[in-house]
């Protein structure tokens, strides 16, 4: 069954680029520390790391930078968290984001997170965002014990979608919001359906994944929950 054509119950989103731009302080971690190794990090690069979990993203930068056997996933950890530590705080809400939660939590639709943060990323940037903490409470984050692999595979997905309190008929039943292409590949692999809202600097539709798309939106004021069968706003 084409899953387009199956009623939404239930929606994930994703967090960094999706719900809180935090992947443009991202950017700037990683320019500032390949930097120092008189390297550029150009925005192909994001793009294969985006909605990775940390180690992973580190081992992409490394191999893709020639950097295996110079730098150590250790030693370029420990400076992504200082700098992490200093800018994350600061990141902000992406239009529409606080909107469509609170809406959907308002209606009583089950929601969660699922995001390439682990704990430490996770708590620093979500200092300042309290109120959508309070509307999300199922969190799987890329530290999770029982996630053994990362986006662009579906198990976060999977694991998020067994932990709703009220479990949705099929994966496709989930509606799954994301910015990245690893994450989209992520969810249609788990047999959900997605939304795309990409960052056009270095992100767009995979083409092997249009037809299999819900919708390519600019940001999330665009969304008509309508359109997917979830209560339309006030």
């Amino acid at each position: 069954m084409n899953s387009t054509c199956v009623k939404v119950t239930h929606v994930i989103f994703d967090l960094d680029g999706l719900l809180l731009d935090s992947e443009t302080v991202y950017t700037r971690i990683n320019e500032e520390i390949l930097l120092g190794y008189g390297k550029k990090y150009t925005m192909d690069l994001k793009a294969k790391t985006a909605g990775m979990g940390m180690n992973e993203s580190i081992n992409v930068i490394l191999k893709h930078e020639d950097l295996i056997g110079k730098v150590t996933l250790e030693q370029y950890r420990k400076q992504y968290l200082e700098l992490a530590s200093k800018y994350l705080p600061d990141s902000k809400l992406l239009p529409g984001a606080l909107r469509l939660v609170k809406h959907l939590a308002k209606h009583l639709i089950p929601i969660a997170l699922c995001t390439g943060s682990n704990t430490f990323e996770f708590e620093t940037k979500m200092q300042k965002q309290q109120e959508l903490l309070q509307l999300i409470n199922l969190r799987v984050l890329a530290d999770d014990p029982s996630l053994k692999r990362c986006k662009p595979a579906p198990d976060a997905f999977l694991i998020t979608m067994q932990r709703f309190v009220k479990k949705p008929a099929s994966a496709a039943n989930v509606l799954v919001f994301e910015d990245s292409i690893n994450g989209v590949r992520a969810a249609i692999a788990a047999g959900m359906q997605v939304i795309m809202v990409p960052d056009s600097r270095y992100s767009k539709p995979p083409d092997d994944c249009k037809k299999m798309i819900r919708f390519v939106l600019k940001n999330l004021n665009e969304f008509q929950p309508e359109t997917v069968g979830l209560p339309p706003f006030d």
